[in-house]
Formats: structure tokens, C-alpha cells, sequence
């Protein structure tokens, strides 16, 4: 069946709907035969719309397609993992600092997060996803990454520019202009990724703290202040993370 008759005969059925709404409206009530013709004639054009929409589709009922990537759900906190970043806080801002190692059951899958400072706070905050190994054929678009780790803290990503690259001592840096959106309001971050991984997938989110947004060069020198530990290296972060500032 077309698409023109399957739109036909959903137009159909719509205006016997609306009949019917506005027959009730106005206090009328059709005869015993009407009415039960207009039932049968709303069955038929159901029962089309139903057969093709199933011819259209092999048979089967369409569903949602499932979301594509690994969710954290999936991944167990593990505290004899060892961490595979360390931050330098700057001496001039006083924030937690809190890092947590998850591994995918029966896999050597990770999932860690380096969080410093508060989602709910005032003060700036640093967060940054760690996924080891990096596997090529599922990397989400920095957008999924970034919508996944606001829904880590209780936030959402209500708007982001278009990806673009810098360079750093560090090998390019892919990053976006976003702002989440959480029980504190609103808030300009920026998302970002290091592109020259080959083995870990590192992305995260800066923001700066309430009412100050961060500029480029301000995410720049936060992730500076991150540098490989000794798992991390083994990871192949080494040559990447090689020392944080102080």
C-alpha cells in the first residue's frame, strides 16, 4: 500500500473522529444504525492503517531503535582499580576532588570519572571520562559523550555549537561551547575530548563557576593539571599525559 493511501485513510479516520467529538458536544446522539456505522467504518480504516504499517515493515511491529554505546549502568565501581589520572587542583580554588573506577562484569572495560569541584556547587567544575579500551568502531560523536556525563551529574545539555579543534601541547583537542542545565539553573561549560588517544577515550566538561563563563584558554590550563599515573601509562596515556602543571 502507498504512502498517499495509507495518508488517506488516516485522514479519514481522523475527520470520523472529529464528528463524533463534535456530535457529543452538541448534546446529539446518532441513531442506533449511525452510530454503528460509523464504528465500522473507523474499525476498517484502523485495521488498514494497522496492515500497512505492518506490510511496510516485514510484518513486525516497528519499536524505538535501542541507544547505541555501552551505559554506565553496565559498569560495577570497583575500588581495587587503580586510578589512571591525577589532577592538580590550582592553589587559589578549593573544590572536592573525587575519582571513581568502574569495569564492565566479565570484560576489561572501563569507566572512570575524575570529578573536581560540585554539578550543584558555586565553584568551577572539572570533570573528565576515562574508557579503556577505545574501541574505533563504537566512538559516540563528542555530543553523545557530552549528553551522557550531564546525566551523570543530574544535568542536561540544552544547548552546543558545532565541534571544532585546537591545538595543544597535548595533540589536538576536539571541544564545544555547551550549556547544562540542572537544579542549580543554568550553566556555560565547555565539553572537550583529546584526540590523539589511541588506546583511552578521554572526554569531559569545564565549567566555570556561577556567573563566570571559561574561555578557551582556561580549559587549556585545566587540562594541564591532569597527568598519567602508573596504570595510566599502561593504558597509554604516557606519551598524552606526561606531567601535570603546578
Amino acid at each position: 500500500m502507498s504512502m498517499e493511501r495509507l495518508e488517506s485513510f488516516a485522514a479519514q479516520g481522523g475527520a470520523l473522529i472529529e464528528f463524533m467529538k463534535s456530535a457529543r458536544q452538541a448534546g446529539a446522539r446518532p441513531a442506533g444504525r449511525e452510530r454503528l456505522r460509523l464504528q465500522g467504518a473507523l474499525l476498517l480504516a484502523a485495521c488498514l492503517i494497522g496492515g500497512a504499517i505492518l506490510s511496510r515493515n516485514g510484518g513486525q511491529i516497528p519499536v524505538a531503535a535501542p541507544p547505541s554505546g555501552p551505559s554506565h549502568n553496565a559498569f560495577v565501581a570497583n575500588e581495587r582499580l587503580a586510578p589512571m589520572v591525577s589532577f592538580s587542583p590550582p592553589d587559589t580554588i578549593r573544590a572536592p576532588l573525587h575519582y571513581q573506577a568502574r569495569m564492565r562484569e566479565n570484560s576489561t572495560e572501563r569507566w572512570d570519572t575524575l570529578t573536581f569541584g560540585d554539578a550543584g556547587g558555586d565553584e568551577i567544575l572539572f570533570r573528565v571520562t576515562l574508557r579503556a579500551p577505545k574501541s574505533a568502531t563504537s566512538r559516540s560523536s563528542l555530543f553523545v559523550e557530552l549528553a551522557k556525563q550531564s546525566a551523570e551529574i543530574g544535568a542536561a545539555v540544552v544547548h552546543a555549537t558545532n565541534p571544532e579543534f585546537f591545538s595543544t601541547g597535548r595533540g589536538p583537542i576536539e571541544w564545544a561551547e555547551v550549556t547544562l542545565s540542572g537544579a542549580a539553573g543554568e550553566r556555560p561549560c565547555f565539553g572537550f575530548r583529546l584526540d590523539r588517544l589511541r588506546e583511552v577515550d578521554l572526554s569531559g566538561l569545564a565549567c566555570g563557576a556561577h556567573g563566570v563563563a571559561l574561555d578557551r584558554v582556561a580549559l587549556g590550563r585545566l587540562i594541564d593539571r591532569l597527568s598519567a599515573t602508573g596504570s595510566g601509562k599502561e593504558a597509554g596515556l604516557g606519551e598524552v599525559l606526561k606531567g601535570g602543571a603546578t
